[in-house]
């Protein structure tokens, strides 16, 4: 028999030898500070038919909320997600929904705010279906009208020298030869389908293979001519497309006008968190494949494949117990995490040119090409705002131990997402003071604000670093006034 305390002699044994089976991340990794989520919505209807789909007529059967609409199995996938959530970030957030800790932004389609709203119902037991009606607290979703959303929604279609750069990719040698290859092939499809594919976007070759993957993820027969072997060509002619869209030529300045502008505003929404102070643990994008795609490719991590329903990167940022490497003592670290795979643990990510996880100073310097520059992306040919035209960014504070609504500051061409204010330099201006301006075109917004007067262009800069308001009692985040959500 053991004397008593014995147990104890094999504690020492046992606890070193699982520190040394511990991979040698795990040892350095700290505290986590802040994580940002971007999943795709759940599984939901296709988004279009084709002439000859023998499916078509039954449309409405089969798909009773209507194409492009999210299926009971896409909010089964969501309600999973969050749950997953829950169980990983069980120790950082609080049990409950605290709108001061956890903040969603969603694309302005039904599939993407009924995602959110699905996963939130996961992630927070308050929001679950069948809770008890004394006990069920919905959890806002904030989104922006899809022709101002420049930060999930991405300015392909109006932006012209966007299309400079994608007609580049697909007039380059590589593209163009993969392409003919396929020419027999888009022509064979186009007899099939009744549409003309040869000499058009292949979007138009997607929608097809995004069609009969929906049938058949529903148990619908597929014609006799949708082989397996047809289904993988047009995975391999959409995989071209998306590079062309994401990858080089020029792939960093494609970036910049794309998924460099949502990596741009995760690190940004993190460095206000912590420079001001303030208790926002997470900030969650519900969105679309195109969004990871995009984001993907500012990273440098796309791999060819299309990210599947419910797919998530999540952005983790830690405390770091490594020695500081740069002179201001930076300690914190980047991770990203990819799960699009229920049945198996998410995959650590690697973004190419540093260690996981990844220093932040080393990843901002890694990332700085493929994000948006100070003044804006190009994407006119001259430098405009990352933020719809006439709307206002908001800076936010907390102050005195509460929360206070911040002035709204011009996205002019000298202000720059990237600059924070200090909290010696940040002003303070009452509703009084502003109800002192003269009247002029702004008035409305001082009364009902406690604003200054809106800048003009040479004092948009000195505004833009950091001028609040002390009316009221509400954090806002960056853009979520106006309908404008936070980046």
């Amino acid at each position: 028999m053991a004397e008593p305390g014995s147990q104890g002699h094999t504690a020492g044994p046992l606890l070193l030898l699982l520190l040394l089976l511990l991979p040698p991340q795990a040892l350095l990794e700290g505290p986590l500070l802040f994580v940002a989520l971007v999943f795709r919505h759940g599984d939901r209807a296709p988004l279009a038919s084709y002439p000859t789909d023998p499916h078509k007529e039954a449309a409405s059967t089969l798909w009773p909320r209507g194409l492009g609409q999210l299926t009971k199995e896409g909010i089964r996938q969501q309600l999973e997600l969050g749950r997953f959530l829950r169980r990983r970030y069980k120790a950082f957030l609080s049990p409950e929904y605290r709108r001061e800790e956890v903040y969603i932004r969603s694309t302005d389609f039904d599939r993407t705010l009924e995602s959110a709203q699905a996963n939130l119902a996961g992630l927070f037991p308050e929001a679950a279906p069948g809770s008890p009606e004394a006990d069920w607290k919905p959890i806002p979703v904030h989104t922006v009208p899809v022709s101002e959303d420049k930060l999930l929604r991405f300015p392909m279609r109006s932006c012209p020298r966007y299309h400079e750069l994608l007609r580049e990719s697909t007039e380059a040698a590589d593209y163009q030869e993969a392409l003919k290859g396929w020419t027999d092939f888009l022509t064979r499809l186009g007899n099939f389908t009744g549409l003309s594919l040869v000499g058009e976007p292949l979007r138009r070759a997607w929608k097809v293979l995004d069609t009969l993957i929906c049938q058949r993820a529903h148990g619908l027969t597929l014609p006799s001519w949708a082989s397996p072997d047809v289904l993988r060509t047009l995975s391999q002619i959409s995989a071209l497309d998306i590079r062309a869209h994401v990858g080089p030529p020029r792939a960093a300045e494609k970036a910049q006008l794309t998924g460099g502008i949502l990596l741009d505003a995760i690190l940004s929404n993190f460095s206000r968190a912590q420079s001001l102070g303030l208790p926002l643990k997470m900030v969650m994008y519900s969105a679309h494949d195109s969004t990871l795609l995009a984001l993907q490719g500012a990273l440098g991590l796309y791999d060819g494949n299309t990210p599947p329903y419910a797919a998530c990167m999540a952005f983790e940022f830690r405390g770091s117990s490594r020695e500081p490497e740069e002179e201001d003592g930076e300690n914190v670290t980047v991770s990203l995490i990819y799960r699009n795979d229920t049945s198996s643990p998410p995959l650590p990510l690697k973004v190419p040119g540093c260690p996981a996880p990844c220093p932040l100073g080393r990843f901002q310097q890694l990332t700085a090409p493929a994000r948006p520059p100070a003044r804006g992306a190009p994407c006119h040919g001259s430098y405009e705002s990352t933020s719809p035209p006439d709307r206002w960014s908001i800076l936010w504070k907390q102050a005195r131990g509460g929360q206070v609504h911040l002035c709204l500051t011009c996205p002019g061409p000298s202000s720059s997402s990237r600059i924070y204010p200090r909290r010696d330099q940040v002003k303070q201006h009452t509703q009084r003071r502003a109800m002192k301006q003269p009247f002029n075109r702004n008035s409305r917004r001082q009364k009902l604000q406690g604003c200054p007067p809106r800048p003009s262009t040479r004092s948009r800069s000195t505004l833009a670093r950091g001028h609040v308001c002390s009316q009221g009692h509400q954090t806002q985040l960056e853009g979520a006034s106006k309908g404008k959500g936070m980046a």
